[in-house]
């Protein structure tokens, strides 16, 4: 499996390759190391760049952009599979998201403007382990396909110090009496086109919810989505008395810095129908 090279020009000579298939461009990454960076959308990229449109010296990119299977939203095997490559817009107004993963679409639709939408990929989103998608993914335990084919949750993929290849997400679709309500928070600045400070999804183990929840995932600028284990452990406990938001907050404090868990608890407090108890 070969790979096409072309050379562009913006600052400094690049490469940008394009793979004959996902397996190929891993191992190319791989080959590349710390200069290899896939590329799609390219939405996100320049805001790592310490100069405007101008990559960092020796990048060299690989095209993940052009397999017709990483850009398509099917049912199969009991989960609905979403190449990786699926613009973020597609994803909002596909049938298949709004009947079985409406939180994905309501994720999508708060994420950027329409122009931003329709160039960035899912599989960016994701990749950047801070973006709106990242905690709705987590919560709903999706799993990753990656290059070789094999399947793994987004949670161990996460734990990767290099991100690799996705290829496609598989989100399970449970029974119609087993959905677990869900709910997805964006905290932002008042200022425009800022930022948000903290992104959360939390997923109830109950109809009824309560306090009944089994998953609290959380990003934020500078730290990576994850699980609040503390907090969730938390609620999942039975009490003779409901958590307080004392609690609550301390539980979040153990993986968010201050300011963030107090935001984080009050979120948390607030859909358990605790703040007035507090």
């Amino acid at each position: 499996m070969g790979t096409t090279l072309t050379v562009c020009v913006l600052r400094n000579t690049m490469l940008l390759s394009h793979p004959s298939s996902p397996q190929a461009a891993q191992a190319l990454a791989d080959r590349l190391g710390a200069n290899a960076c896939f590329i799609a959308g390219g939405t996100l990229l320049q805001q790592s760049w310490g100069e405007s449109r101008a990559a960092p010296v020796q990048t060299q990119f690989i095209n993940i952009q052009h397999w017709p299977h990483t850009q398509q939203i099917h049912r199969q095997d009991g989960h609905v599979r979403i190449g990786a490559g699926v613009r973020l817009e597609t994803a909002r107004t596909h049938a298949l998201l709004a009947e079985h993963a409406p939180l994905l679409v309501q994720a999508i639709a708060e994420l950027g403007a329409m122009g931003v939408r329709r160039l960035g990929t899912l599989g960016g989103n994701i990749g950047w382990r801070e973006g709106d998608c990242c905690p709705v993914l987590l919560a709903m335990d999706a799993l990753v396909e990656l290059a070789d084919g094999s399947r793994h949750t987004l949670a161990d993929v996460l734990l990767h110090p290099v991100c690799p290849l996705m290829v496609a997400f598989w989100l399970p679709i449970p029974s119609a009496d087993a959905r677990q309500p869900m709910v997805f928070e964006k905290v932002g600045y008042r200022a425009a086109f800022s930022p948000a400070r903290l992104r959360m999804a939390l997923r109830w183990s109950r109809p009824d919810k309560g306090c009944s929840i089994d998953r609290i995932t959380a990003a934020a600028p500078g730290l990576p989505v994850h699980r609040l284990l503390a907090a969730e452990a938390l609620l999942a406990t039975p009490h003779d008395t409901a958590p307080t938001l004392t609690q609550i907050r301390s539980a979040c404090l153990q993986t968010l810095p201050t300011d963030l868990s107090l935001m984080a608890s009050r979120l948390i407090a607030g859909h358990c129908n605790l703040l007035m108890m507090n």
